[in-house]
């Protein structure tokens, strides 16, 4: 059961391939998986926190040792990014940390990613990872061309790929609320993932052999629910109702029949107080992209 009081440090998929959230609560990180859960939680958006840092080394959370109050487009204060040393972005970067250098040497692989119709996106992942990566983002449908034995080479192949007509290197998460109501269709998404793999072969003179399809809509459990008419909730400190469905950070929850759509990233740093009774929240009636 989710704690009644906490800070949220971190949202993701794990093992699993089930989506989870990371709990401080006094000097331990409690993980809790998302689907089913029945949310009832009042967010202090007056202070933010910072999250913690990452020991890659040990695979593990570590709390800040600070509890440092960052600015609020920061999840991490100076010191826990230091410690982290994880730069996603390192071939734009003048150096690198010796942690991201040893999870540059392992192999990553090269994906293209299905969020919508006309919406394909190209990434690495570390392949042991798994799919997690293409979870957090909460992608469709995706194929992966090929495995390659270090971030460097597979970003040598990411950044080619890049530059071809009909392929984007990022997707914010105001654009991926906004393409979840669509519906979707797996075999659309396959049919234009195959067609612009096509494409890349013959633009860039190399072939994935070795290319396989990677669904990945069954672990965001939406096959039963009508995102259509989903309500984007935006700044919004109440996280409320019963977990229907987890899309990347995107987290739908059922709330007296109508679907909410919350980016719980977003909420990152924040103290969250668990509220008894109902709580009155006013959704609102336009839908606009508040994301």
């Amino acid at each position: 059961m989710i704690p009644s009081e906490f800070l949220l440090s971190y949202v993701s998929f794990n093992a699993d391939n089930k989506p989870f959230i990371e709990c401080q609560v006094g000097d331990k990180i409690e993980c809790h998986e998302l689907f089913e859960q029945d949310l009832s939680f009042e967010f202090d958006f007056s202070v933010k926190y910072c999250a913690g840092w990452v020991d890659f080394e040990n695979r593990c959370s570590q709390i800040c040792p600070d509890l440092a109050i960052v600015d609020e487009k920061y999840e991490n204060c100076l010191k826990c990014r230091d410690k982290t040393g994880f730069n996603p972005a390192f071939y734009n970067a003048s150096s690198v940390s010796a942690q991201q250098e040893k999870i540059n040497q392992n192999p990553h692989f090269v994906y293209l990613a299905y969020f919508a119709p006309n919406v394909i996106k190209v990434g690495i992942s570390q392949e042991e990872r798994g799919i997690r990566r293409l979870l957090e983002q909460g992608v469709r449908l995706a194929i992966k061309l090929e495995t390659f034995s270090s971030a460097l080479i597979a970003r040598q192949y990411e950044a080619k790929i890049s530059k071809l007509d009909g392929i984007v290197e990022t997707l914010p998460v105001h654009k991926k609320i906004e393409l979840i109501k669509q519906p979707f269709d797996r075999a659309t998404g396959e049919r234009e993932l195959r067609q612009k793999l096509l494409e890349i072969e013959q633009k860039i003179g190399v072939s994935f052999p070795k290319s396989e399809l990677i669904p990945c809509e069954d672990y965001f459990h939406t096959a039963s629910v009508d995102l259509s008419h989903v309500v984007l909730m935006k700044d919004y400190s109440q996280l409320v109702g019963h977990v229907r469905s987890v899309i990347g950070s995107i987290v739908i929850t059922d709330y007296d029949g109508q679907l909410l759509a919350y980016n719980i990233k977003k909420l990152i740093g924040y103290r969250a107080q668990k509220v008894d009774g109902v709580i009155d929240i006013e959704i609102p009636s336009t839908q606009l992209a508040l994301f």
